[in-house]
């Protein structure tokens, strides 16, 4: 090769090593984005309504996410989901429930706490005489599952005013749609219900709220019955932790802009769970409700302390079989 055709080589090789280096820009920017596989049971929590929103508004697509949604009517059946290695995330599991399945095996993480036991009421007939947990000993009582949240709410509620929720209240399970029906019929004195259900009870005119027991434990304990949380797979998280990270960012900005969104919080999640049967304007209503009271700690050492709190206390209600330690699966990102 001559001297003066080796310009011309040098000239040739950047730009064909530009040519390369911009395909390979190209082809990295249009990645497929990561596939995150979460479940939700039907529920207007913050971290749902966050979810919903950020799916609708494109702020996945903007992180690298494509979010595939399963929506459950009944928790157990996503807990078995997630059991089976079918979901990668959880939205709003309950954190009796993480302790559950941690304790039974289950790489289970928890990475914040969603919201408190607020969309939890205690109701009766319209015109019934009973107003305190000590009104219903010897009475029957419906709740939607002898596990969880529905269960150990009512549980502590009931034991700090000296009633053994067990011993002491012939309790019966049934599915939250049942309740109005049961107390209706008299075939039970009383229920703890959760929202959607309970404002859908509150309309027919035949119940009404008698008390709420996260209140009565929020006020006895001076600490926040930790209702939902937001957990994710173990295996998920040691394979796509960036992810999981973009995740949990995505969730906590569009939290936080919640109560400016609510309109448009209400028709995603209303889009996204149909299973709720409700109107966006109904939707909205319970979100304005209930957001003021949604958990904004973090997973910092002290709060993690109010969840060992609660799980030593649930131990004695025989909600957790064994003692379980916060700290080994409750963790910050």
């Amino acid at each position: 090769m001559n001297s003066n055709s080796r310009p011309i080589w040098k000239c040739t090789i950047a730009l064909i090593s530009a040519a390369v280096a911009s395909l390979a820009i190209a082809a990295s920017s249009q990645a497929a984005p990561t596939k995150v596989r979460v479940g939700s049971t039907v529920s207007v929590d913050a971290s749902a309504a966050a979810l919903c929103l950020a799916m609708e508004n494109g702020a996945f697509e903007k992180a690298g996410l494509e979010v595939d949604l399963k929506v459950f009517v009944q928790s157990n059946q996503k807990y078995d989901t997630m059991k089976a290695g079918g979901l990668d995330m959880d939205i709003n599991m309950g954190a009796i429930n993480a302790a559950q399945l941690h304790s039974a095996g289950v790489p289970i993480v928890v990475l914040r706490a969603g919201t408190p036991a607020d969309v939890w009421a205690v109701i009766a007939k319209k015109d019934s005489t009973l107003t305190k947990p000590q009104d219903f000993k010897g009475k029957k009582f419906g709740v939607v599952s002898l596990s969880g949240t529905n269960y150990g709410t009512t549980y502590l509620a009931f034991k700090t005013e000296g009633i053994d929720f067990r011993k002491d209240v012939r309790v019966s399970t049934l599915p939250p749609s049942a309740l109005v029906t049961a107390l209706e019929k008299g075939d039970i004195d009383g229920a703890t219900t959760y929202e959607p259900f309970l404002t859908t009870a509150l309309k027919t005119g035949a119940v009404k709220v008698l008390f709420r027991p996260g209140d009565i434990y929020q006020q006895k304990f001076n600490e926040p019955f930790i209702a939902l949380v937001i957990a994710a797979h173990k295996d998920f998280l040691e394979s796509n932790r960036s992810d999981a990270e973009k995740f949990m960012a995505v969730i906590e900005e569009t939290r936080t802009s919640l109560p400016e969104h609510a309109d448009e919080a209400a028709a995603a999640l209303v889009k996204h769970m149909p299973e709720m049967k409700m109107s966006v304007a109904e939707t909205k209503e319970l979100l304005v409700r209930y957001l003021p009271d949604a958990i904004k700690s973090q997973n910092t050492p002290e709060f993690i302390q109010s969840v060992q709190n609660l799980y030593d206390r649930l131990l004695e209600a025989n909600q957790l079989k064994s003692p379980v330690k916060a700290s080994d699966f409750w963790i910050k990102l």
